[in-house]
C-alpha cells in the first residue's frame, strides 16, 4: 500500500532531507509521521475489506442456501462448472447419496486448488480462504461417510480423499513483499489447521480401519497363502537365530584376527542369502493384499472421483 497525502489524497511523494514531500500539496512528513499514517491507514483498508468481505459471505450465503434447496427439490446435485459454483451450504449429503457427495466435493477441491495454482502471487488471505473451502469438502466427504459405514471399499476411497485434500492444502504457498519490494514465497502457517474443526481422529487413523477389513477379507477367502505366510515367519525367525549366532562367533575373535573374522563372514554370506530370499517371498505375499486392495478402489473409482495430486 502506498503513503497517501492526508491533505490532497496523493500517492505521489520525494524523498527531500530526510522528509517525505507530497508532490500535489506540498505538504511535508517526517519519517515518523509517515510510518504512522501508512500504519492507520493500512489498518482502515484492512478494516473496510473485513467488513465488505464479511457482507458478500452472508450474501453470498443466503444464495447459496437458496440454490442448494432448488437443486434438492428438483433432485437434482447442483451442477460445478467453475470453482464459484461450489456451494456446500444446504448440500443434502442424504438425498444425494454418499457417491454423488464424493464426486461433488472433490470436483470442487479440484476447480479450487486449479483455480489458486493460476494466482501469480497468492496472498497469506488467499490461502487461509482456500483452506476454509478445503474444511467445507472435508465435512461433506465425512458427512459421506456415515452413510454407509460397512461399505469399506467406499469408506477408505473418502478417506484417501479426504487425506490428498488436506495435503494439497498444506503444500499451498502464499507470497509476502520483503522491505525491498521482492517477493518472498511462504508456507502454511503452522498454526492454520486443515481439517474438520474439532475432530481428534486423523483421516489416516480412519482410513487405516476400513482398510484393515478389506485386507483381512483377502485372507480370509485365501487361507492357503496365509498358513504360507506363517511358514515363511517362522522360517525367517529361525534362520535369524543362526545368523545372530554366527555375528557373536564372529564378534568373540579378537580386534587382529582378521583370518578368522573373515572365515565367520564367509559363512555368513549364504546365511544372508537365504534370509533375503525369505524375506522377498513374505513381501510377494503381502504385495497381493496391497494389489487387492488396490483393485477395489481402482474398480470404485470407475465412477467415484479419485483424487491423486
Amino acid at each position: 500500500m502506498a503513503l497517501t497525502c492526508e491533505l490532497c489524497g496523493s500517492t505521489n511523494f520525494v524523498k527531500d532531507g530526510g522528509v517525505f514531500v507530497c508532490q500535489g500539496c506540498g505538504m511535508k512528513y517526517t519519517l515518523e509521521e509517515a510510518q504512522r499514517l501508512m500504519a492507520a491507514q493500512q489498518s482502515q483498508q484492512a478494516q473496510t475489506q473485513s467488513t465488505v468481505e464479511a457482507a458478500l459471505n452472508a450474501v453470498a450465503a443466503v444464495a447459496n442456501a437458496v440454490v442448494a434447496a432448488n437443486a434438492a427439490q428438483q433432485g437434482q446435485v447442483p451442477v460445478l462448472n467453475v470453482a464459484g459454483d461450489f456451494r456446500p451450504t444446504g448440500f443434502d449429503v442424504t438425498a444425494y447419496g454418499a457417491k454423488e457427495t464424493n464426486n461433488y466435493a472433490c470436483r470442487a477441491w479440484q476447480m479450487l486448488l486449479d483455480d489458486y495454482k493460476k494466482l501469480e502471487h497468492p496472498s497469506d488471505a488467499q490461502q487461509k480462504a482456500l483452506v476454509a473451502k478445503a474444511q467445507e469438502c472435508l465435512t461433506l466427504l465425512d458427512n459421506a461417510s456415515m452413510i454407509d459405514p460397512n461399505n469399506h471399499v467406499l469408506s477408505l476411497l473418502l478417506f484417501e480423499n479426504c487425506k490428498e485434500i488436506v495435503s494439497s492444502a498444506k503444500g499451498t504457498y502464499h507470497y509476502e513483499k520483503d522491505e525491498e519490494g521482492n517477493w518472498k514465497r511462504k508456507s502454511l502457517d503452522y498454526s492454520v489447521k486443515v481439517g474438520i474443526p474439532g475432530q481428534k481422529e486423523s483421516f489416516d487413523d480412519r482410513a487405516k480401519e476400513h482398510r484393515k477389513v478389506i485386507e483381512q477379507q483377502y485372507l480370509d477367502a485365501h487361507p492357503d497363502e496365509v498358513l504360507e505366510r506363517e511358514r515363511y515367519v517362522a522360517q525367517m525367525e529361525e534362520i535369524n537365530g543362526r545368523l545372530n549366532e554366527l555375528k557373536s562367533e564372529k564378534k568373540s575373535h579378537g580386534f587382529f584376527d582378521f583370518s578368522g573374522k573373515r572365515e565367520v563372514k564367509d559363512r555368513m554370506k549364504p546365511v544372508e542369502e537365504e534370509l533375503r530370499s525369505v524375506r522377498g517371498k513374505i513381501s510377494e505375499l503381502d504385495s497381493r493384499v496391497d494389489k487387492y486392495v488396490e483393485q477395489c478402489l481402482r474398480e470404485l473409482g470407475q465412477s467415484h472421483v479419485r483424487l491423486d495430486f
